[in-house]
């Protein structure tokens, strides 16, 4: 819906998507450990919004370089249950998990940040 003044108009509820986890899982196969990536069945619900390179280089020491792939930022409501590693998937798209910052440690919120991944299916 868009609105006489030319702005966008989104409902309350309209930017709350819902991620599928998977986790990462390692088997052994005819002697050798095979790493793959399974459904857990969990689902994560929040608001995704892109990073911005401030957001980029506040955490950036968090991971020891001068420079880091952070593209997104989650904000997801209670705890999530997610750990570094794990891939979120919605539609057809795909993102590793860097970090999982409960805010406040009161598990009202989270703040999961994000890498975009492409090359994962």
């Amino acid at each position: 819906m868009i609105n006489p003044f030319g702005a966008m108009y989104l409902r309350p509820g309209n930017l709350w998507k819902s991620f599928a986890v998977k986790r990462l899982r390692t088997e052994m196969v005819n002697g050798y450990a095979v790493d793959s990536y399974a459904d857990t069945g969990i689902y994560v619900t929040g608001v995704l919004a892109e990073a911005t390179a401030n957001q980029s280089d506040m955490r950036k020491h968090l991971w020891d370089q001068d420079q880091h792939s952070l593209t997104h930022t989650l904000v997801a409501v209670g705890k999530v249950g997610l750990k570094k590693g794990d891939f979120l998937t919605v539609g057809e798209r795909t993102f590793l998990v860097l970090l999982v910052d409960d805010v406040g440690a009161l598990g009202i919120a989270n703040l999961v940040y994000l890498e975009e991944r492409n090359d994962v299916k």
